[in-house]
Protein backbone atom coordinates (compact mmCIF):
# COMPACT_ATOMS: atom_id res chain seq x y z
CA UNK A 1 0.00 0.00 0.00
CA UNK A 2 2.86 2.53 0.73
CA UNK A 3 4.28 1.66 -1.94
CA UNK A 4 1.70 2.49 -4.25
CA UNK A 5 0.92 5.59 -2.83
CA UNK A 6 4.70 6.47 -3.77
CA UNK A 7 4.36 5.88 -7.14
CA UNK A 8 1.28 7.98 -7.18
CA UNK A 9 3.24 10.77 -5.70
CA UNK A 10 5.80 10.57 -8.00
CA UNK A 11 3.35 10.45 -11.18
CA UNK A 12 1.49 13.18 -9.53
CA UNK A 13 5.14 15.07 -9.30
CA UNK A 14 5.80 14.06 -12.74
CA UNK A 15 2.95 14.85 -14.28
CA UNK A 16 2.66 18.88 -12.48
CA UNK A 17 6.59 19.35 -13.35
CA UNK A 18 5.46 18.59 -17.29
CA UNK A 19 1.81 20.42 -17.54
CA UNK A 20 3.80 24.15 -15.51
CA UNK A 21 6.97 23.55 -17.74
CA UNK A 22 5.17 23.55 -20.43
CA UNK A 23 2.23 26.16 -19.87
CA UNK A 24 5.28 28.51 -18.56
CA UNK A 25 7.32 27.67 -21.85
CA UNK A 26 4.42 28.88 -24.56
CA UNK A 27 3.56 31.85 -22.19
CA UNK A 28 7.74 32.69 -22.51
CA UNK A 29 7.76 31.87 -26.37
CA UNK A 30 11.00 32.80 -27.22
CA UNK A 31 11.73 29.79 -25.33
CA UNK A 32 10.93 27.49 -28.47
CA UNK A 33 10.93 30.08 -31.23
CA UNK A 34 14.47 31.72 -30.98
CA UNK A 35 16.25 27.92 -31.60
CA UNK A 36 13.33 26.98 -34.49
CA UNK A 37 14.13 30.92 -35.89
CA UNK A 38 17.58 30.08 -36.12
CA UNK A 39 17.90 26.51 -37.15
CA UNK A 40 15.96 27.61 -40.13
CA UNK A 41 17.83 30.89 -40.73
CA UNK A 42 20.83 29.06 -40.34
CA UNK A 43 19.75 25.94 -42.69
CA UNK A 44 18.11 28.48 -45.17
CA UNK A 45 21.60 30.49 -45.44
CA UNK A 46 23.77 27.53 -46.62
CA UNK A 47 22.37 27.16 -49.71
CA UNK A 48 22.11 30.82 -50.55
CA UNK A 49 26.29 30.90 -49.85
CA UNK A 50 27.05 27.49 -51.65
CA UNK A 51 25.22 27.85 -54.45
CA UNK A 52 22.25 25.68 -55.86
CA UNK A 53 24.69 23.01 -56.78
CA UNK A 54 22.93 19.85 -55.85
CA UNK A 55 25.95 17.63 -55.38
CA UNK A 56 27.86 20.24 -52.98
CA UNK A 57 24.77 20.64 -51.10
CA UNK A 58 24.24 16.65 -50.73
CA UNK A 59 27.53 16.45 -49.25
CA UNK A 60 27.59 19.59 -46.97
CA UNK A 61 24.23 18.68 -45.50
CA UNK A 62 25.07 16.45 -42.64
CA UNK A 63 27.30 19.05 -40.71
CA UNK A 64 25.37 22.17 -41.78
CA UNK A 65 22.24 20.20 -40.33
CA UNK A 66 24.19 18.93 -37.23
CA UNK A 67 26.19 21.79 -36.35
CA UNK A 68 22.78 24.41 -36.82
CA UNK A 69 20.91 21.82 -34.72
CA UNK A 70 23.46 22.01 -31.75
CA UNK A 71 24.39 25.31 -31.57
CA UNK A 72 20.41 26.03 -31.57
CA UNK A 73 19.87 23.56 -28.73
CA UNK A 74 22.38 25.85 -27.00
CA UNK A 75 20.33 28.81 -26.76
CA UNK A 76 17.35 27.55 -24.47
CA UNK A 77 20.38 25.84 -22.47
CA UNK A 78 20.48 28.54 -19.67
CA UNK A 79 16.24 28.54 -19.41
CA UNK A 80 16.04 25.08 -18.04
CA UNK A 81 17.01 25.84 -14.30
CA UNK A 82 17.37 29.04 -14.11
CA UNK A 83 14.15 30.34 -12.98
CA UNK A 84 13.16 27.29 -10.93
CA UNK A 85 16.38 27.93 -9.44
CA UNK A 86 15.66 31.99 -8.96
CA UNK A 87 11.76 31.03 -7.55
CA UNK A 88 12.96 28.05 -5.38
CA UNK A 89 11.54 25.17 -7.17
CA UNK A 90 14.36 23.14 -7.15
CA UNK A 91 14.18 23.81 -3.83
CA UNK A 92 10.80 21.90 -3.41
CA UNK A 93 12.13 18.87 -5.36
CA UNK A 94 15.06 18.07 -3.06
CA UNK A 95 12.17 18.07 -0.09
CA UNK A 96 9.84 16.67 -1.81
CA UNK A 97 11.16 12.80 -1.00
CA UNK A 98 10.42 11.49 -4.54
CA UNK A 99 13.61 10.18 -6.66
CA UNK A 100 15.12 13.57 -7.42
CA UNK A 101 16.37 12.57 -10.83
CA UNK A 102 13.48 11.59 -12.35
CA UNK A 103 12.01 15.35 -11.36
CA UNK A 104 15.63 16.74 -12.85
CA UNK A 105 14.91 14.40 -16.22
CA UNK A 106 11.09 15.12 -16.49
CA UNK A 107 12.53 18.82 -16.79
CA UNK A 108 15.03 18.15 -19.26
CA UNK A 109 12.03 16.08 -21.30
CA UNK A 110 10.21 19.25 -21.46
CA UNK A 111 12.55 21.22 -22.69
CA UNK A 112 13.28 18.88 -25.04
CA UNK A 113 9.27 18.82 -26.18
CA UNK A 114 9.68 22.80 -26.61
CA UNK A 115 13.26 22.72 -28.09
CA UNK A 116 14.21 19.68 -30.11
CA UNK A 117 10.53 18.31 -31.22
CA UNK A 118 10.19 21.92 -33.28
CA UNK A 119 13.42 21.49 -34.77
CA UNK A 120 12.23 17.38 -35.75
CA UNK A 121 9.60 19.73 -37.65
CA UNK A 122 11.83 22.07 -39.20
CA UNK A 123 13.57 19.01 -40.82
CA UNK A 124 10.64 18.85 -42.82
CA UNK A 125 11.47 22.12 -44.19
CA UNK A 126 14.98 21.75 -44.16
CA UNK A 127 15.01 19.03 -46.93
CA UNK A 128 13.75 21.21 -49.34
CA UNK A 129 16.46 23.67 -49.40
CA UNK A 130 19.49 20.95 -48.89
CA UNK A 131 17.71 18.84 -52.21
CA UNK A 132 17.65 15.76 -49.32
CA UNK A 133 15.40 12.29 -50.37
CA UNK A 134 12.83 10.84 -48.28
CA UNK A 135 15.14 7.80 -47.04
CA UNK A 136 17.80 10.69 -46.34
CA UNK A 137 14.96 12.65 -44.44
CA UNK A 138 14.01 9.41 -42.47
CA UNK A 139 17.69 9.11 -41.42
CA UNK A 140 17.59 12.33 -40.45
CA UNK A 141 14.54 12.58 -38.17
CA UNK A 142 15.44 9.23 -36.60
CA UNK A 143 19.07 10.83 -35.86
CA UNK A 144 17.65 13.96 -34.74
CA UNK A 145 15.40 12.08 -32.66
CA UNK A 146 17.91 10.46 -31.13
CA UNK A 147 21.06 12.89 -31.05
CA UNK A 148 18.84 16.31 -29.80
CA UNK A 149 17.28 14.08 -26.71
CA UNK A 150 21.34 13.41 -25.81
CA UNK A 151 21.81 17.21 -26.70
CA UNK A 152 19.22 18.27 -23.71
CA UNK A 153 20.40 16.50 -21.23
CA UNK A 154 23.97 17.53 -22.39
CA UNK A 155 22.46 21.02 -22.15
CA UNK A 156 20.66 20.48 -18.60
CA UNK A 157 23.96 19.70 -17.36
CA UNK A 158 26.10 22.53 -18.77
CA UNK A 159 23.21 24.66 -17.25
CA UNK A 160 23.14 23.21 -13.92
CA UNK A 161 27.12 23.84 -13.52
CA UNK A 162 26.38 27.96 -14.88
CA UNK A 163 23.68 28.52 -12.41
CA UNK A 164 24.31 32.00 -11.49
CA UNK A 165 27.69 32.05 -13.59
CA UNK A 166 27.92 33.02 -17.74
CA UNK A 167 26.01 31.39 -19.87
CA UNK A 168 28.96 30.88 -22.00
CA UNK A 169 30.59 28.46 -19.49
CA UNK A 170 27.19 26.08 -20.63
CA UNK A 171 28.27 26.23 -24.19
CA UNK A 172 31.79 25.47 -23.40
CA UNK A 173 30.93 22.52 -21.24
CA UNK A 174 28.09 21.63 -23.57
CA UNK A 175 30.24 21.40 -26.80
CA UNK A 176 33.35 18.83 -26.14
CA UNK A 177 30.97 16.85 -24.81
CA UNK A 178 28.47 16.81 -27.64
CA UNK A 179 31.56 15.79 -30.10
CA UNK A 180 30.45 12.05 -30.30
CA UNK A 181 26.55 12.87 -30.91
CA UNK A 182 27.76 15.44 -33.51
CA UNK A 183 29.60 12.65 -35.40
CA UNK A 184 27.50 9.90 -35.26
CA UNK A 185 24.44 12.46 -36.48
CA UNK A 186 26.48 13.15 -39.81
CA UNK A 187 27.66 9.66 -40.32
CA UNK A 188 23.94 9.08 -40.11
CA UNK A 189 22.88 11.10 -42.68
CA UNK A 190 26.41 10.65 -45.08
CA UNK A 191 25.79 6.68 -45.09
CA UNK A 192 21.53 7.46 -46.00
CA UNK A 193 22.93 10.10 -48.85
CA UNK A 194 25.44 7.64 -50.29
CA UNK A 195 22.33 4.99 -49.77
CA UNK A 196 24.97 2.51 -47.42
CA UNK A 197 23.22 0.93 -44.05
CA UNK A 198 23.05 3.80 -41.53
CA UNK A 199 21.45 1.39 -38.83
CA UNK A 200 24.78 0.91 -36.95
CA UNK A 201 24.86 4.77 -36.00
CA UNK A 202 21.46 4.86 -34.84
CA UNK A 203 22.02 1.59 -32.40
CA UNK A 204 24.87 3.53 -30.99
CA UNK A 205 23.07 6.85 -30.97
CA UNK A 206 20.42 5.44 -28.84
CA UNK A 207 23.16 2.99 -26.73
CA UNK A 208 24.15 6.82 -25.91
CA UNK A 209 21.00 7.93 -25.04
CA UNK A 210 19.96 5.05 -22.96
CA UNK A 211 23.22 5.48 -21.11
CA UNK A 212 22.76 9.81 -20.80
CA UNK A 213 19.05 9.37 -19.55
CA UNK A 214 20.10 8.08 -16.14
CA UNK A 215 24.03 9.15 -16.12
CA UNK A 216 23.20 13.06 -17.34
CA UNK A 217 20.07 13.34 -14.84
CA UNK A 218 22.17 11.93 -11.81
CA UNK A 219 25.30 14.28 -13.00
CA UNK A 220 22.81 17.01 -12.90
CA UNK A 221 21.25 16.55 -9.71
CA UNK A 222 24.65 16.79 -8.33
CA UNK A 223 25.79 19.52 -10.47
CA UNK A 224 22.92 21.38 -9.17
CA UNK A 225 23.59 20.50 -5.22
CA UNK A 226 27.00 22.55 -6.01
CA UNK A 227 24.79 25.69 -5.86
CA UNK A 228 23.55 24.81 -2.81
CA UNK A 229 26.99 24.01 -0.51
Amino acid sequence: MAQMKVNTNLKQWVLLILKRDLLLSFKRSATYITPLIFFLIVVTLFPLALGPSKDLLAIMSPGIIWVTALLASLLAVESIFHEDYRDGTLDYFFISGEPIFILIFTKVFSHWLVTGVPILIACLTSSLFLFMSKDTLIALFLSLFLGSLSLSLLGALGGALSLGKSAILSAVIVLPLSIPILLLGSATLSAAIGSYDYSVYLYYMGAILAVAIPGLSLATVEAVLLNYE
